[in-house]
C-alpha cells in the first residue's frame, strides 16, 4: 500500500486507478499526515453464494396445528 496525500491524490486520480486495475496496488490517502480514505480494487461478491447470517435451520415442525380446514384450497 503506497501513501500519499489528498493534493496529490487529487490531481492524479487517473493514474492512481489505472495503477490499481494494472499492479493491483492500494493507496493510502493522508490528510495533514493522518489515513482519511483508502482506495483498492473492487472485488466482486458472488451473488448466488448465500450470506451464513442469512440461513436459519427449523428444528421440529413447522406449524403447531393442521391448517387444512383453513384454506378451501387444500380441501
Amino acid at each position: 500500500m503506497e501513501v500519499i496525500n489528498i493534493f496529490d491524490a487529487k490531481n492524479k486520480l487517473s493514474k492512481l486507478i489505472s495503477d490499481i486495475e494494472t499492479k493491483n496496488t492500494s493507496y493510502l490517502i493522508c490528510r495533514n499526515g493522518k489515513p482519511v480514505a483508502e482506495i483498492v480494487a473492487h472485488k466482486a461478491k458472488n451473488r448466488l453464494k448465500g450470506s451464513p447470517e442469512l440461513h436459519i435451520g427449523i428444528n421440529g415442525e413447522l406449524f403447531d396445528d393442521d391448517m387444512s380446514g383453513d384454506f378451501e384450497c387444500l380441501q
